[in-house]
């Protein structure tokens, strides 16, 4: 019998919860590794990342080193039913937003038109499927922006087989984990 989308995002949301912080921290370290090693991370100048909530992979350390690079970072702000990201220039430029989750406090917006996207979810497939919150902010961001690079951020223990996919759900171009990429689209030029 499949899962319902609910069933696994209640079910991964407990499997994720359950890691420890030394765990967190040493597969967030590695994955933001691989992203760094990814030729759509080294050839972009902009790149929309998200302030990790709760026991989501922590990529802040990835956003400081992109800034020090001189690339644009963004995060995403909601208002209403929409998301947008928004440039920030030092890590310290946050308020407590929509659901808890960090914004940015600066009014600069930045479209992902060939940048990459970094795309948090509880649960992915190496297809590039993937279940978010269920808000669907990301997938109706996707439709605006087709050309973006969407990379799926999670641990390795938050990959199955397949997800149940509706019509409107955008893939991710590859999904990265602790153990590395899996390149969906091929987009992704590995070097």
């Amino acid at each position: 019998m499949t899962q319902s989308k609910n069933e696994l995002r209640l079910s991964f949301r407990q499997k994720r919860n359950d890691l420890s912080k030394s765990e967190i921290s040493y597969m967030s370290e590695k994955i933001c590794d691989v992203i760094q090693r990814q030729y759509c991370y080294k050839k972009t100048d902009k790149i929309c990342f998200y302030y990790p909530l709760g026991t989501e992979v922590n990529i802040l350390p990835l956003a400081a080193a992109a800034l020090k690079l001189g690339k644009q970072a963004a995060f995403p702000r909601v208002d209403g039913d929409t998301m947008e990201f928004y440039q920030v220039h030092d890590l310290s430029e946050f308020v407590k937003g929509a659901f808890g989750i960090m914004e940015p406090a600066g009014r600069e917006k930045m479209g992902a038109e060939n940048g990459l996207i970094l795309v948090p979810g509880l649960v992915f497939d190496t297809k590039g499927g993937r279940i978010g919150y269920g808000k669907g902010y990301y997938d109706r961001y996707f439709a605006r922006y087709p050309l973006c690079c969407r990379l799926g951020i999670c641990y390795e223990m938050q990959l199955v087989p397949q997800v149940p996919c509706d019509q409107h759900d955008v893939l991710m171009d590859g999904v990265v984990t602790e153990q590395g990429v899996s390149d969906v689209s091929h987009k992704l030029k590995k070097e």
